[in-house]
């Protein structure tokens, strides 16, 4: 059994009162948040823009085929680029909690906008 001290144990109203005791509707705790949660929604966007470019590297690879061309150098850049993308986004761990922000227990799950474990919005605005 967790200590009640463990935030992964913790509701986020409890670790908002930790993190702001003063209780001054959170402006001063998520002040000093902003700057990881633009890392994490930069990291966000950029795995969201690689997947929604799928399409575009598919009409890519069926030109290349269709010309009779080598399609290895295509398909070895964009899975480095994807792998590289979703092991950034993977290891971003969150400001409040300190767990990885969107993976739960082993996979990634880069679609919601909130912390997998404390509900923490990286869409948060002061």
């Amino acid at each position: 059994m967790a200590s009640p001290s463990d935030p992964s144990q913790q509701s986020p109203e409890d670790l908002s009162k930790q993190e702001n005791p003063a209780g001054d509707n959170g402006t001063v705790s998520f002040t000093k948040f902003l700057p990881r949660l633009k890392q994490i929604k930069r990291a966000r966007s950029q795995l969201m823009v690689c997947f929604l470019t799928f399409p575009l590297y598919v009409m890519a690879v069926t030109t290349l085929l269709g010309n009779g061309q080598d399609i290895g150098v295509l398909m070895m850049l964009y899975m480095a680029l994807y792998a590289g993308f979703g092991i950034n986004l993977s290891v971003r761990r969150c400001p409040r909690c300190h767990q990885q922000f969107f993976v739960k227990k082993y996979f990634l799950n880069p679609f919601p906008r909130s912390c997998a474990h404390c509900g923490l919005s990286c869409h948060h605005t002061v």
